[in-house]
C-alpha cells in the first residue's frame, strides 16, 4: 500500500474515531440531562425528576403504577372501599397485593405503639379532614363516641380466605398516611429496574425518595422546610434509596380562637397534638418514612427523640416553641 493511501486510511480512521467520541459525548450528556414528569395523585402533586437510559418510558411506567395504586387504596372506590362499606356486616375478599399491604401496614402500626392507626377513618371523617374537607371542630362527646371505632386490634385478617373484616359498623380504614409512600416506592423500583441512573421522587414535598446520584454527581440534596418560616431548616444529603417523610401542621388545618387544628390526629385522644409543628423522618423506604413521621407527630406526651432512637430512625422535630431538634446522624447529613 502506498504512503498516500496509508495517510488517507489513517485520516479516515481518525475522523471515524472523533465522530464516535463526539456521538458518545452527546449521548452521555443527553442521558445526564434530567427529564421531569408530574401528575396529581393522592390529593397532591407527584413530581419525578430523572436521568439516564430509557428515562421517558420508565417515567411513563412509574406514573401508571402510581395511578393503579391510587385506585387500589382509594377509600371511596375499589376493594378498600368495599371493606369500609361492609364494616359490621361481613368479611371482604381482596387481592393478594392489598391483603399483603394491609398486613404490613398493621404490623408497622403496632410497632409504632399505635400512634399510626390505619383504622382512624371514622375520626378523620368526624373532623372533616378528607381530601375535599375543610375541617370542623367536633364536640368532646362526638370524639368520645367515635374513638371505639378506631381500635385496630379488632380488625380480622383471614389468610386462608384472604379476607379483611371490620367488625363494627362505622369503622373505616384510612391509608392516607402511607399510600403515597407505598406508591413512590413502587415507582422507585420501576425506575431502578429500567436502568434509570438517578431520580428524585417528590410526593407533594412531604414524601421524597432518591435513586442513584444527582446529575452533577454526588448525593441528592433536599431542602428541609421550616413549618413557620420561609427559611430552610437546612439542606440534607441523601444517598441512593433513602427517603424522607414529613408530617406538619401546614397543609390541612383550620384555626379556632387562635389555635391551629391540623389533620394529624392523636389516635388515643382524638385531637391533633398542640406541642409540635413538624416531624421529619429519614428511613430506607418512603412507606416507612411516611408512616413513622405521622406516628412521631401524633405521639403527644411521648419523648419523641427517644421514640426515634428506639426504632433506629433519624429525624428532625420542630416543637411548638420553634425549637429545632435533630438526631445526631441528621446533623452529619446536613450541608455545611
Amino acid at each position: 500500500m502506498s504512503k498516500k493511501l496509508w495517510v488517507k486510511v489513517l485520516v479516515a480512521a481518525l475522523i471515524l474515531l472523533l465522530a464516535i467520541i463526539l456521538l458518545w459525548g452527546i449521548r452521555t450528556r443527553l442521558q445526564k440531562k434530567p427529564v421531569e414528569k408530574s401528575s396529581f395523585l393522592f390529593g397532591t402533586l407527584i413530581r419525578i425528576t430523572a436521568y439516564g437510559p430509557n428515562t421517558s418510558s420508565a417515567l411513563e411506567a412509574a406514573f401508571r403504577e402510581m395511578s393503579r395504586i391510587h385506585q387500589l387504596v382509594d377509600a371511596e372506590v375499589g376493594e378498600l372501599a368495599q371493606i369500609n362499606k361492609n364494616a359490621g356486616r361481613s368479611p371482604v375478599p381482596v387481592n393478594a397485593e392489598l391483603f399483603t399491604f394491609l398486613e404490613e401496614v398493621f404490623q408497622l402500626a403496632q410497632a409504632s405503639e399505635g400512634y399510626f392507626n390505619p383504622v382512624i377513618g371514622a375520626l378523620v371523617d368526624l373532623w372533616d379532614f378528607g381530601y375535599q374537607g375543610k375541617g370542623r371542630l367536633p364536640s368532646v362527646q362526638e370524639i368520645q363516641s367515635v374513638l371505639p371505632l378506631t381500635q385496630s386490634a379488632l380488625v380480622k385478617f383471614d389468610p386462608e380466605k384472604q379476607t379483611v373484616f371490620l367488625p363494627q359498623a362505622g369503622m373505616k380504614l384510612d391509608l392516607g398516611g402511607v399510600a403515597k409512600g407505598y406508591a413512590l416506592d413502587r415507582a422507585w423500583e420501576i425506575l431502578r429496574a429500567s436502568g434509570v441512573r438517578g431520580a428524585l421522587l417528590n410526593g407533594g414535598e412531604s414524601s421524597i425518595r432518591v435513586l442513584g446520584e444527582r446529575p452533577g454527581g454526588g448525593p441528592w440534596r433536599v431542602a428541609l422546610s421550616h413549618p413557620r418560616h420561609a427559611d430552610w431548616i437546612g439542606i440534607i444529603k441523601l444517598n441512593s434509596g433513602q427517603a424522607i417523610g414529613t408530617s406538619a401542621d401546614t397543609q390541612r388545618y383550620f384555626e379556632v380562637d387562635g389555635r391551629r387544628y391540623s389533620h394529624l390526629l392523636n389516635p388515643y385522644t382524638g385531637y391533633p397534638p398542640a406541642d409540635l409543628f413538624a416531624a421529619i423522618v429519614i428511613a430506607e423506604t418512603a412507606f416507612e418514612a411516611d408512616l413513622y413521621s405521622t406516628a412521631v407527630f401524633a405521639a403527644e406526651g411521648r419523648e419523641r427523640e427517644e421514640y426515634l432512637a428506639e426504632r433506629g430512625l433519624e429525624g428532625v422535630l420542630v416543637d411548638a416553641g420553634q425549637q429545632i431538634i435533630m438526631t445526631p446522624a441528621v446533623e452529619k447529613m446536613l450541608l455545611d
